[in-house]
């Protein structure tokens, strides 16, 4: 009978290349992981991160002898990285928003820790079962938001299970209609980052594997992951992307390198079709059964196999034997890409539109007076608009025209660098051209794209003004505002979401720089920009080495992961990917494989033997200490939402390094409705104000403005709006709440009259040297005039 087992259990290893228990170990490592990433946002992710420090404060003890053995200079300079985020979330301006940010590069890193500590395998086989679960875990992200579109059929079991942990996947929105996919992440560009990092994974497996079926679920994760970032279609993404499938060609051996440019151009060709597809069919608000989004994946992942099979690699072998024809192909693709990006660009032909549809176009048209001229099977109606370099900083424009389409006379200003059409129709209708005509000529706006996914197109539009794009040089220019505070050390995790208000010339809203570098500079300063780059760069140099090294002693992934080092350097430089939940696991994820797989090429040899061996007690000592940090931060947390009562909230105060500043608050503001005879509670919320106003603050000081009106001390509640307003300048809703607050207090005494005349010239002056202009309801104004502050 055992013979008998034994002989199965052979024939599946014959067949899967693995025994059925390992599969399930595999398999069941990967959803685990995809868990993790998911479980590691917003309600979750201090639970999640305090679990897996735990375990990773235990793997470091009871690994300690692998864990010294796989010490490197990548993994140090990650750790040195890691450390200093930490640490700075202790001197961070907004303890809160430190926090938030840290606890997912923590438990990420830790996930790095445990896979030094658990990895198994020697040689060209180390990481590459962890790099198979990156790239599954990506795999089960993409597939569960192309079912979004498609038929919840695997969607909504998966999001049913993460149900039951979190509430932070119940109001998911999938697409951005006629645009891309959000994905179950609700980001599409860090979904790019994501599926990006899976595609680069997937292809250094495929490519590298050895067994036909593992192979073959490596292109079926290549050909998911590859559809995903399409469908999601990240500008940025898309561009650093390319680049990094240069580099990982360049670093991949001349023998495999003809069979990878193979690969890529086969996975190409086939997402692109299934892209044409999506986009025809599916880029809608789901309303029912959708299958065509699946079936694409199906077919596609099969075609590929099969394309692979039978042609791919036939002819990858073929040019393995002719090594010198690979670059000129190389050369001859990247050209040929180009060519086809311009002609696509170009070549457009009529829109077609369905009742109550909409359609929105781009051109560039030069200053001057025009006359609109549309050719149309049916009534449509035409609302211009036109865009100057501040209206694309702020997201506004200026409508040049609205109503039916033909002959309407226009005029582009001067100073207008875009002008967007966007044509509606109350029935199907047909537009074959809109243009303008004028004095300089007649500029035609591209209506249909003949060779692009209609999604595509539309991400395209005004690509020569991009409005995200220039904004983001906002974001840029108010980061290093931020940074000139404090260049050094930087303002602590969390500091550019806390402060980028209080250096806006017009208000908008971000959490992020989106650019992780300038992020660093904020959060960590000139120290932590170096660290960070340096991750990178070891990281690089490791690869190289490994890459340098002859081919039985080079590990089989060392070209993909400088592949993707460089697509996640260039991604970090214009999207806001390692400041997000879902990426950071990915990303840190790469940096642990290449401390697994090259990090022998750069080992700790300067350092003295008994400092290699402290490093690991170190790191372990230094997360059970933050373990503890956040222990006490959830245990205060859930000791003031039990208790409810001001003892609760003294204890939590002690206990919590992060979140001190919230539970004064709700200390100070609990007191005003507490009898004044106990003077005990009201001493200890006075003094407790007054710390409260040294802190940097876009919330409390208009919270300690209310509890000094409450107390009669109207000189110090004063003192206290101007602290708000002078942070929060540039929302014109904190200076409405302002004077909401003063006229519900106000008295006829010199000093409020004072005041708020002063308030409101502080205004007007903020008005008068800024780009944007704050503007008070008409209720507000009327009082001011009333009061003869304003004028009437």
């Amino acid at each position: 009978m055992s013979s008998h087992r034994t002989q199965k259990q052979n024939a599946a290893m014959t067949v899967l290349g693995c025994s059925p228990k390992q599969l399930g170990i595999m398999a069941g490592l990967t959803v685990a992981y995809f868990l993790f990433i998911c479980l590691n946002n917003l309600s979750t992710a201090k639970g999640v991160a305090l679990f897996v420090t735990l375990c990773a404060v235990a793997a470091l003890v009871i690994r300690y002898k692998q864990i010294r053995e796989r010490l490197s200079i990548p993994f140090l300079a990650l750790s040195a990285w890691v450390i200093l985020n930490g640490i700075s979330t202790l001197y961070a301006i907004s303890g809160k928003f430190a926090l938030k940010s840290f606890v997912v590069l923590l438990g990420s890193f830790c996930c790095v820790v445990l896979l030094l500590a658990l990895a198994k395998g020697t040689g060209k086989e180390i990481g590459r079962g962890f790099a198979a679960i990156l790239e599954g875990a990506a795999a089960i992200s993409g597939l569960v938001s192309i079912d979004l579109l498609s038929t919840h059929l695997i969607s909504t079991p998966v999001l049913g299970i993460l149900g039951l942990f979190t509430p932070d996947y119940s109001a998911l929105t999938p697409v951005e209609v006629g645009v891309r996919i959000n994905s179950i992440f609700t980001n599409p560009n860090v979904f790019a980052g994501c599926m990006g990092i899976g595609v680069f994974l997937s292809l250094g497996l495929a490519l590298t594997s050895t067994h036909n079926t593992h192979r073959k679920f490596h292109l079926v994760c290549l050909y998911i992951n590859a559809l995903s970032f399409f469908l999601a279609f990240s500008m940025g993404g898309s561009a650093t992307i390319a680049v990094g499938f240069l580099v990982y060609l360049l670093l991949e051996r001349r023998e495999t390198r003809g069979s990878l440019l193979v690969l890529m151009v086969e996975t190409l060709i086939l997402v692109c079709g299934a892209g044409f597809a999506v986009s025809a069919t599916s880029l809608v608000e789901w309303t029912g059964f959708q299958p065509i989004p699946l079936l694409c994946i199906v077919v596609g992942a099969a075609l590929l196999c099969v394309l692979d099979h039978f042609v791919g690699q036939r002819i990858g072998k073929l040019l393995g034997q002719h090594t010198r024809v690979v670059p000129i192909l190389i050369v001859t693709a990247v050209a040929v890409l180009a060519v086809f990006a311009f002609v696509a660009m170009q070549l457009t032909g009529s829109a077609s539109l369905k009742a109550g549809e909409s359609l929105r176009r781009a051109a560039y048209p030069e200053a001057g007076s025009y006359t609109l001229s549309v050719v149309s099977d049916g009534p449509v109606e035409i609302t211009l608009e036109s865009q100057n370099r501040e209206d694309t900083m702020m997201h506004t424009s200026t409508v040049l025209y609205s109503g039916p389409a033909d002959g309407a006379a226009v005029t582009v200003p001067e100073d207008s660098i875009v002008v967007y059409a966007n044509i509606t129709a109350g029935a199907d209708v047909t537009v074959e051209e809109l243009s303008l005509q004028g004095e300089r000529g007649s500029v035609s706006f591209p209506l249909g794209y003949t060779l692009l996914p209609e999604f595509v197109a539309n991400r395209l539009q005004g690509l020569w003004a991009n409005q995200n794009a220039i904004q983001r040089l906002v974001f840029f220019e108010d980061g290093m505002k931020l940074f000139q505070r404090s260049p050094i050390i930087g303002l602590g995790m969390g500091a550019y979401e806390n402060g980028i208000i209080s250096v806006q010339s017009f208000y908008y809203e971000t959490k992020y720089a989106h650019n992780h570098y300038i992020e660093s500079l904020v959060e960590t300063g000139i120290i932590g920009l170096i660290l960070f780059v340096g991750v990178f760069v070891t990281a690089f140099i490791a690869v190289i080495k490994s890459r340098r090294q002859p081919q039985e002693q080079s590990h089989p992934l060392a070209a993909a992961l400088g592949g993707v080092l460089v697509f996640m350097a260039g991604h970090a430089g214009v999207e806001v990917v390692f400041s997000f939940f879902a990426y950071l696991p990915f990303a840190l994820g790469v940096f642990g494989l290449v401390a697994l797989c090259c990090g022998q090429t750069m080992p700790l040899t300067f350092v003295k033997e008994r400092i290699r061996q402290g490093i690991g007690w170190v790191l372990a000592a230094l997360l059970l200490i933050y373990a503890i940090l956040l222990g006490c931060n959830m245990y205060a947390n859930a000791l003031v939402e039990r208790e409810k009562s001001f003892d609760a909230v003294e204890q939590a105060i002690g206990l919590d390094r992060f979140e001190w500043a919230d539970h004064m608050l709700s200390y100070v503001t609990s007191s005003m409705s507490v009898d004044a005879q106990q003077t005990e509670i009201h001493e200890t919320a006075a003094k407790y104000a007054q710390r409260l106003e040294k802190v940097h603050s876009n919330t409390i000081p208009i919270y300690l403005a209310q509890y000094y009106f409450n107390q009669q001390n109207a000189p110090k509640a004063f003192e206290m709006i101007n602290q708000y307003v002078d942070y929060m300048a540039a929302d014109s809703d904190a200076w409405q709440t302002s004077f909401d607050l003063i006229m519900q207090v106000y008295q006829e005494d010199p000093t409020y009259r004072t005041a708020v005349t002063e308030l409101y010239q502080k205004m007007l002056d903020w008005n008068a040297t800024h780009m944007g202009e704050i503007v008070l309801p008409e209720q507000t104004m009327t009082w001011l005039t009333q009061l003869g502050i304003a004028a009437g």
